[in-house]
């Protein structure tokens, strides 16, 4: 499920922002980047986030700035051996390569661990302002969540709406349909049977009882049935999941009228409806 979140506030100097996005997924899966430094609040932060969130895959992350009071100059250690030994190296390198090595210094003070400084110490205060953060950057995912999913909502019902014209258009060619089949079944059997057919009765009931087979009220009745099922779960707590359940029991009927309809204006109908769910499917995972 898509969302957006976001937070910031300030405590002791510090500034945090905290930013969430997230896809839509079936399951919950949160890549949660924070500083090494805050590992020992990951547990707490992923505990709140799960019974905050319930799928989607979810990425958090966080803008620290630290104030006056946390710079020391003298926290700066520059490894001067380690900067004339990539120096040595990288001008061997060139060398052998007929490459000129030009502005070495900049180069040489981006290598790892030429210049270092020690790990940042926050206070219990400062932790649990980036904990609050997170959980304030959730909450406004989660609202932003219902609102997509409420634009979604609408999109469905003016989808299964659609269904449903499609459907009429359906029925409406359902008498032309039988005659149709029941001409092309009678002049086939005239057709390939040299004598006429003696008894009248039984050929007619024989034909009623394969007609039977290619009837499509049933498959009409249930995919009626679906949507309103459908239409019911979108008014109450929708939940992607059982709509895309609803939506491949759906598709199942249309594939039977499809497969019985044998009448162009029909088939011409299932197709658009069929296309209409495809679309439906797609939606169904950006409801909460």
């Amino acid at each position: 499920m898509t969302g957006y979140g976001r937070a910031e506030g300030e405590s002791e100097g510090l500034r945090v922002s905290c930013e969430m996005r997230s896809l839509n997924g079936r399951y919950l899966d949160l890549d949660l980047r924070l500083p090494r430094f805050l590992m020992e609040i990951d547990p707490e932060i992923r505990r709140m986030l799960t019974e905050k969130l319930e799928r989607g895959t979810v990425t958090i992350m966080y803008n620290i700035e630290y104030g006056d009071q946390f710079i020391d100059p003298s926290d700066v250690k520059l490894n001067e051996s380690l900067a004339a030994a990539y120096y040595q190296k990288l001008k061997g390198l060139g060398d052998k390569l007929g490459l000129e090595f030009r502005d070495p210094f900049r180069e040489i003070i981006r290598m790892q661990d030429v210049i270092s400084t020690p790990e940042k110490t926050l206070s219990d205060e400062h932790k649990k302002l980036i904990v609050q953060l997170t959980a304030t950057a959730a909450n406004h995912l989660v609202e932003f969540r219902k609102q997509e999913g409420a634009n979604t909502g609408n999109k469905l019902k003016d989808a299964t709406t659609f269904i449903r014209e499609q459907l009429h258009v359906v029925e409406s060619n359902e008498e032309s349909r039988r005659q149709g089949l029941r001409e092309r079944i009678y002049g086939n059997l005239q057709e390939h049977v040299k004598e006429n057919i003696s008894d009248q009765s039984r050929f007619e009931q024989e034909l009623l009882l394969y007609l039977e087979k290619w009837d499509i009220v049933e498959e009409k009745q249930r995919l009626l049935q679906h949507m309103d099922y459908f239409d019911s779960c979108l008014t109450a707590e929708p939940l992607g999941r059982k709509l895309n359940f609803i939506a491949q029991e759906m598709g199942r009927e249309m594939n039977t009228l499809g497969v019985k309809s044998n009448h162009f204006g029909m088939q011409q109908a299932v197709v658009l409806m069929k296309e209409k769910l495809e679309q439906i499917k797609e939606q169904v995972m950006n409801l909460v």
